[in-house]
């Protein structure tokens, strides 16, 4: 069984209600960076259905300008969830159960080991706080825009904030915060 039926066929979480899939296809050849995002979107379409899901994850482009810039440099890109379904009760989303969490995570760390990417893009507080815990890793405050890196298992995790929330940080260029991103991909390669 596939890593994507694997997760489609996830049955033990009380959040499943909307499963996108993983992947439309393997990621391509090149230096592969993942990026992670809290849950999907819970968008519908005016008849209330739920919209397929566009594997152009919603922070895509916003970080448009750091991933076209590490593009040149070889790196291919593709987002994934931390919660693979949004949490919702009673049709609200909710914050997640512990357990939900981790059951999400484990699909996680399996996409991880199925693809092996180079560095892990940990995309706001609430992904890179859950990740590095469940990971057993402690996390460490960056400064201004220098992005620490936490090496596990062959992968470079790097939590940054989030780009939506960049227009709610006081002095905070988007420039710097692009350049800092490209940065912290970059020394991964160095490791």
């Amino acid at each position: 069984m596939s890593i994507e039926e694997k997760i489609r066929a996830c049955r033990k979480c009380s959040i499943r209600n909307y499963q996108p899939p993983v992947l439309d296809e393997p990621p391509g050849e090149g230096k592969l960076v993942m990026c992670v995002d809290f849950a999907p979107p819970l968008l519908l379409q005016a008849n209330g259905e739920l919209p397929a899901f566009d594997r152009c994850f919603p922070a895509g482009p916003l970080l448009e300008p750091a991933l076209r810039e590490l593009v040149r440099f070889g790196y291919v890109f593709y987002g994934s969830y931390l919660l693979k379904c949004p949490p919702l009760q009673n049709g609200v989303p909710r914050k997640p159960h512990h357990y939900e969490l981790s059951n999400c995570f484990r699909h996680l760390q399996e996409e991880i080991r199925t693809y092996r990417p180079l560095a892990v893009l940990l995309l706001g507080h609430g992904t890179y706080l859950n990740v590095l815990s469940l990971l057993g890793l402690e996390y460490r405050k960056s400064y201004g825009y220098y992005f620490n890196l936490y090496p596990h298992e062959g992968t470079n995790y790097i939590p940054v904030i989030h780009p939506a929330q960049l227009d709610k940080t006081p002095g905070a260029p988007p420039s710097l915060y692009m350049e800092g991103i490209v940065n912290a991909v970059k020394r991964c390669s160095e490791d």
